[in-house]
């Protein structure tokens, strides 16, 4: 479990144009995807895009088991 640091509001990271994802089923994209599961989970949230982890690529991911 690889839990990544959340940016905050006025990062200057989070201003900047995401690339689409181009390599596909890759370990690498696999593992992100994993990470980012992994700090939404222990955020709390339900949903997470890359770059909020400071990954500048068009990925997002949501889901939740229940909403209170």
């Amino acid at each position: 479990m690889t839990v990544r640091a959340l940016l905050k509001m006025g990062d200057p990271r989070l201003l900047e144009p995401a690339a689409p994802v181009t390599a596909f089923d890759t370990p690498e994209l696999e593992a992100l995807i994993t990470d980012m599961f992994d700090t939404m989970a222990v955020s709390g949230g339900v949903g997470l895009a890359a770059p909020q982890i400071g990954v500048g690529l068009q990925l997002v991911i949501f889901g939740f088991e229940r909403s209170e």
